[in-house]
């Protein structure tokens, strides 16, 4: 397939930056959560139960300093990938394009410490086996939606719904209009 931007591809839905920086801000805040309790249990750590007894069944004091190192790990992770989610909420030029020949995406995908790089998917309608619409839950409560994309080569690229303006349910239905549009593959 030749170039995305200079095909017949046309754009489905646009970027939404400002849904990539909630995200971001929402971990950012959901980090924090977890570094209170993780800097709690170092500070306290060793020393919190100076002079108490211990039984012989007690945890080491040691042992609430390593599972307070081991949350502030965590909250550093969810932090930096706030960060992160919010720089690449101004990457340009992330689009959603499909056409008769094919459909193409770029959006960013973060890496650590706020860096981001643009990846770019381009798909001929003949690679590309099925299009999910996939609902994450947790005990059965909706946390995410993504657009599967299932190749033939057994590759599946996941598009999360927080990239772009429309919903996956709506990009879902207007890629299969295209495809049933480009006839048989």
């Amino acid at each position: 397939m030749s170039d995305a931007r200079q095909s017949n591809l046309q754009d489905l839905t646009t970027y939404a930056p400002i849904r990539v920086a909630l995200t971001g801000i929402w971990r950012i805040l959901f980090g924090a959560l977890v570094a209170i309790p993780g800097g709690l249990l170092i500070w306290i750590g060793p020393a919190g139960e100076a002079g108490a007894p211990h039984a012989p069944g007690d945890m080491p004091p040691w042992w609430m300093f390593l599972v307070g190192l081991a949350l502030a790990f965590v909250a550093l992770a969810l932090i930096t990938g706030g960060v992160g989610r919010i720089v690449s909420a101004f990457a340009g030029d992330c689009y959603f394009r499909a056409g008769t020949d094919g459909m193409a995406v770029q959006l960013p995908r973060q890496g650590w410490f706020g860096r981001f790089t643009l990846i770019e998917h381009q798909f001929k309608w003949g690679e590309i086996e099925s299009l999910i619409h996939f609902t994450r839950s947790i005990n059965l409560v909706p946390v995410a939606r993504e657009l599967h994309i299932r190749l033939y080569s057994g590759k599946e690229v996941t598009i999360e719904r927080f990239y772009f303006s429309a919903s996956v349910k709506q990009l879902r239905e207007r890629l299969m209009e295209i495809r049933a549009l480009a006839g048989p593959v």
